[in-house]
This record gives structure tokens, sequence and C-alpha cells, in this order.
């Protein structure tokens, strides 16, 4: 009989493609694996190679999600549960469902409490990648020494719908077109938009330019749409793309600019070339955060002290940098 597993990580797009990986190693392979996500992350398991089975909940509505999970656990009656990143509820959840195995980050009070497997692991300090933390969590929960094992950290992979529809309604041609994607939840140092702006005026001499964002990027998107507004090359599809046409225009560009966000892991994901803009800071290093793939390329102010970063260093990120790297591809 299969054993039964349950993946857990209620967290971002960025945070839970560096999670979705890690259940390729080998010793999963004879295993039934579930996964438990955030509510309306379910385009990212669904356009994973292989497509992954999920349940998706709701942090907000923490009572209701809570509910739902123990009636999915009753059902399900996972062998071992590892908890990436998840609330209080998530834990409490698993030892009341008696869970055999509840692994987790041995941190917050709840890890303590209800965790049965946990691990240390002091994430701040960025010694390695979040999925390299990830895997060595997996690798806890099934008491495999990390040092003995052969698995090297998988890289998730993501396929886009070939909707060629799409790229002609919006007079795209495949591979020959940027897509530029200044937004970010404002967890890290981004670019300043000037330097954006002066990025995409030298690319767009050239090359058609696609600005992508969500409402939530408004900030960082205004000044820059305000200022090519009657640009022929530069195109606004803010708030014009559900997420499977989002992958569609992320896979056919030729290279996508973006600061440490989801949409750099996806586009990386998707095997397209990624220029990522990253801040020094430590807990916000690529080092830690860097999209995953065979073609990222990683931009960042040098010699600064990952423990007293000057935010103003961004500025030092030159677009000429990028549009060198651009000519090469």
């Amino acid at each position: 009989m299969k054993k039964k597993v349950l993946l857990i990580r209620l967290d971002k797009i960025g945070d839970l493609i560096c999670t979705l990986c890690v259940d390729q190693v080998s010793f999963l392979k004879d295993c039934e694996v579930q996964w438990v996500i955030s509510k309306g992350l379910g385009f990212v398991p669904d356009h994973a190679e292989p497509p992954r089975t999920y349940l998706e909940l709701s942090k907000e509505n923490w009572q209701e999600s809570l509910r739902d999970l123990r009636i999915f656990l009753r059902n399900y009656r996972p062998d071992v549960a590892v908890s990436f990143q998840a609330p209080w509820w998530v834990s409490y959840a698993l030892w009341a469902e008696k869970i055999p195995v509840r692994a987790g980050v041995k941190s917050q009070w709840h890890s303590f409490l209800f965790l049965n497997h946990g691990l240390r692991q002091r994430r701040s300090l960025a010694t390695q990648h979040e999925a390299d933390y990830n895997l060595d969590l997996l690798l806890h929960a099934f008491s495999i020494e990390e040092e003995v094992t052969q698995e090297k950290t998988p890289v998730l992979k993501l396929q886009a719908p070939a909707n060629f529809a799409l790229l002609e309604k919006h007079h795209l041609q495949p591979g020959h077109y940027l897509v530029v994607h200044p937004g970010m939840a404002g967890s890290a140092l981004n670019w300043p938009t000037a330097r954006y702006i002066e990025f995409i005026e030298k690319a767009a001499e050239t090359t058609q330019v696609v600005l992508t964002g969500t409402p939530a990027d408004e900030p960082w998107l205004t000044e820059i749409k305000e200022y090519f507004k009657n640009h022929s090359r530069v195109l606004s599809l803010q708030n014009q793309l559900k997420p499977a046409e989002l992958f569609t225009v992320l896979k056919h560009a030729k290279a996508v600019i973006v600061p440490s966000t989801g949409v750099a892991h996806i586009a990386a994901s998707l095997g397209v070339p990624v220029l990522g803009i990253y801040s020094p800071v430590r807990v916000q290093h690529p080092r830690r955060w860097a999209a995953r793939g065979e073609k990222v390329h990683i931009f960042m102010p040098p010699h600064q002290d990952p423990d007293h970063v000057d935010p103003r260093c961004m500025d030092e990120i030159l677009p000429d940098d990028l549009l060198k790297a651009l000519s090469s591809l």
C-alpha cells in the first residue's frame, strides 16, 4: 500500500514554486502525494509538469478552512504531513486528526505544541536557497540523513497554454518582445522607477516591450504607464491577463525583466530567460530567493554588506548592464 504524504505551503506564488519542486525527489516516487496551498493559487500546480493534486485553503477565513482541512485529513489519512509554512491552525489540525508524522519548521509556539517532527532552520541567515531549505525539511520528515542522500533539489517546470490567438490579439510575435514586470509585494528592495523607465526607453528603440501587473502593482506602474502612454512599442497589459494568459505571454517573450517576485519564478520555471533584479539585504538575497532555471541572470548592487545595506544602492544597477545581457541572448 502506498504511503500517503501531505505537503503544505500556505504562502505566495514564489514561495509555492520554491516548494512544489521538492515532491519530485526519488524517495517519493512510490508515495501518493497531495498538496495544501493558498486559495487562488491553483493555477500554479495546474500548469506544473506533471500537474499536482491539491486543496486550496484561505488563511483569512481560517475557521472555515480549519473545518475543511480536518474533513480532508479524515478522508485522506496521510501517513506523513510536512508543513513548510502555515499558520497555527494547520499544525493544530494535524495534531487533532492524529497524523502519525507531523513535520515542520520548529519556530513558532504551535510548532512545539502540535508537531512531533520539527526541525530548527534559521532561514533568515539565507545560507542557501529556499528550495534547499524545503528539501532539508522533507528529508527530516522521512528521517533521511542529508549526509548520505544523493538527492539534489529539483527545479519546478511549468507549462503554458498554446494560446497563439492571445498573442495575435495583442500583436505580439513570439520571441520578439520583452516583458517588464516592475511590481512586487514590497517584501524586498526594488529597482527605482526612473531606472525602469530608462531601461524601457532604450530597449523599445528596437524591441516591443510589454508591461504586466495586477492592481496591486499600480504604485510601480502608474508613472511608467504615463511616460510611455503614446509610445508605439510599449504595450501595457496590466489587469488584462488571466493567470493562464500571463503564462502564455511570459513563455513566448524574448526575456522577462522583473524584481524579486512571483513572476520571476513563473518565468524561470517556464524556461524563459529572466533578468532578475535583486536586493543585497540578507533576508532578501538572491542566494535564498533567486528564480531557479537554466536561463536566469541575476543583477544586484555590488559591494554591499548584507546586514547594513543602503536602500539607495539599487540605483547602482544600470540599465546598460541589463541591455548588455539581452544582447547576448
